[in-house]
């Protein structure tokens, strides 16, 4: 992480979720389990207020997910149209903790994007947002809004 003028970390602005987005990303996660389902939150800094299922295409999709790259492209369409950007990338463990696995390290190909993980293992499913690296992974802050 970039350092300030005085050599201190600056903080990181939490993303902002609205309850309709978290709503309808846990509602997909759970219309799509067994399998991992991913997704775009999108809007304007720090408000997510845009949400873009993307089918998963991925053949092991219990385990792994992949995004219609089609589906990709129109989400950023309909975000660019709407004077809006992509804020986070989602994608459900449903049988697992929501923290990255190896796969997701290594499969990073939106940079420093943030990652949203929607654990299904309780109730309500627990999201945990993450800055990945090949090697490695930092949560990062998040607040639900109205």
């Amino acid at each position: 992480m970039d350092r300030d003028a005085r050599g201190s970390t600056p903080a990181v602005v939490p993303l902002e979720i609205t309850r309709a987005c978290c709503d309808a990303m846990i509602a997909h996660c759970r219309a799509e389990s067994p399998l991992e389902c991913c997704g775009l939150l999108g809007g304007r800094p720090p408000r997510a207020s845009s949400f873009h299922p993307l089918p998963n295409v991925a053949p092991q999709g219990e385990t792994r997910y992949e995004a219609d790259p089609v589906a990709v492209i129109e989400a950023v369409r309909s975000l660019r149209d709407e004077g809006m950007e992509i804020l986070a990338i989602y994608h459900s463990h449903p049988r697992w903790e929501a923290v990255p696995s190896r796969t997701d390290l290594e499969t990073n190909y939106w940079g420093e994007m943030p990652r949203i993980i929607v654990s299904l293992l309780a109730d309500p499913p627990e999201i945990r947002i993450w800055r990945l690296d090949p090697k490695s992974f930092e949560e990062l802050p998040w607040r639900l809004v109205p």
